[in-house]
């Protein structure tokens, strides 16, 4: 979404093929990147989830938004692609 480079991990005996954002390699929009930059309250909610599971990762919510700048609805990642930032996205469609 955000045009960043990704790094490639692939598969091990104990987990799955995985992608992640290399720091060099981050775009003025991978800046906002949902995956570079989780909400507070994904990364509170996943820090009390690793106490328990000491290996858990964020996971992006995918739901519906709207762009409050160009007006643009759309679902996914919390990442308009026209404007190329969440920073004016709210959850739930055009009212």
């Amino acid at each position: 979404l955000c045009g960043s480079a990704l790094r490639y991990h692939p598969q091990y005996d104990t987990e799955l093929p995985w992608f992640e954002h290399t720091d060099d390699g981050l775009t003025e929009h991978g800046q906002q990147c949902p995956y570079v930059r989780p909400e507070r309250r994904e990364i509170q909610l996943i820090k009390r989830l690793q106490q328990f599971v000491p290996d858990a990762l964020p996971v992006v919510r995918k739901a519906s938004w709207y762009c409050r700048q160009c007006h643009h609805d759309y679902y996914g990642e919390r990442y308009c692609t026209h404007c190329q930032t969440g920073r004016f996205s709210e959850e739930g469609g055009a009212e």
